[in-house]
């Protein structure tokens, strides 16, 4: 935890002197710090979102529309089979699935970490790697 002691030495102080204002005051930074690292990831995301689907819709021609849902649908299962991206898109045949993921691949919108044919897993990593990161 960030700031541990003064958080202690914030409470002992309301403890022994009373003094809420000075815990109140250190509550409400770290509240107004936290707030603007949402703020900032959430912009993070959005840039993110919007260059993905600028290149959704420049590079995938008539598949556009479900690479669009399958984008939408990996915000929420960030790692996802080829099977969830015919469940996100509502594509009926797995090898049209299988077809989107490549493409979603060749455009740098997923990455596939374990190469392999069957049971093929991509992943979100551009998108992942603003919670592993952190706020800039």
């Amino acid at each position: 935890m960030q700031n541990r002691v003064e958080y202690y030495d914030r409470l002992q102080a309301v403890r022994d002197a009373g003094d809420w204002e000075g815990w109140l005051a250190f509550f409400l930074r770290g509240v107004e710090s936290v707030g603007n690292e949402a703020a900032a990831t959430v912009r993070r995301i959005l840039e993110l979102r919007e260059a993905h689907r600028a290149a959704v819709t420049g590079r995938l021609g008539r598949g556009a529309a479900n690479g669009h849902r399958a984008l939408e649908g990996l915000y929420r299962r960030p790692y996802a089979k080829v099977s969830d991206i015919q469940e996100m898109t509502g594509l009926k045949s797995p090898v049209a699935a299988n077809a989107l993921a490549t493409r979603l691949v060749s455009i740098g919108v997923l990455e596939q970490p374990l190469r392999r044919r069957r049971n093929r897993l991509f992943a979100y990593r551009q998108y992942i790697r603003i919670f592993e990161d952190g706020p800039e």
